[in-house]
């Protein structure tokens, strides 16, 4: 399975590059130093993000899952290699979106929002190809609580954080890591934001994760 790329900001910085050079052009024919200064400023700033831009949209891409391993431009990693691909997230609150992640070494080798195909294919390709070496810990977490959200609730980054905690805890099934979970839900690090998660909705959802843990 050949994936392909999913160009999605190079208008934005052809856009952006070509507010540069208008800024510059502008810049060249000011009435005044100071509007000379500010038009040459932001046009040369405009036409560097934008040649940024443009270069992370252009540069070589390659991923491929197939019965031989996964190749990316760095050339094909064998089956025999890889201990483990891991389909999993980024550590709320980051929002990068699921990634693949090889293991040994921890390696992300593809964020699933810079290609074409759905989650759904490549989850399909790589339960046909990588076999017992796929680790799906998305699904294996199983649905988020669909918390809502309110005034003064608990900020959501940290309630996430302590839910993936304990939900890798469990999967774990290692005493030392439940115990290390159950010992921070029995304290949690919570604070109330302006606008986050119900209060009482996570106060009673942690205190079953806290009960599941000491089983």
């Amino acid at each position: 399975m050949e994936l392909q790329r999913r160009r999605r900001s190079l208008g934005l910085a052809l856009l952006v590059v070509a507010f540069g050079l208008v800024a510059l052009i502008c810049a060249w024919g000011a009435a005044n130093v100071g509007s000379t200064v500010f038009y040459a400023v932001c046009g040369a700033l405009a036409v560097g993000l934008g040649a940024v831009l443009v270069r992370d949209e252009l540069r070589p891409f390659r991923f491929a899952i197939s019965a031989d391993g996964v190749t990316t431009r760095d050339g094909l990693v064998e089956w025999a290699a890889v201990e483990r691909v891991v389909l999993d997230e980024p550590t709320p609150p980051a929002t990068s979106g699921p990634h693949l992640v090889l293991q040994p070494g921890d390696r992300v080798v593809l964020k699933l929002h810079d290609v074409r195909q759905s989650q759904d294919e490549i989850v399909e390709a790589l339960q046909r190809y990588a076999g017992s070496r796929f680790d799906n810990r998305i699904a294996r977490r199983g649905d988020r609580p669909d918390f809502s959200v309110v005034l003064r609730g608990y900020e959501p980054g940290r309630v996430d954080n302590l839910l993936r905690r304990a939900a890798d805890a469990l999967l774990s099934g290692d005493p030392a890591r439940r115990a290390e979970a159950r010992a921070a839900l029995e304290h949690p690090d919570l604070v109330v934001a302006v606008r986050g998660y119900d209060r009482a909705q996570v106060d009673a959802h942690l205190r079953k994760l806290y009960a599941r843990l000491g089983d």
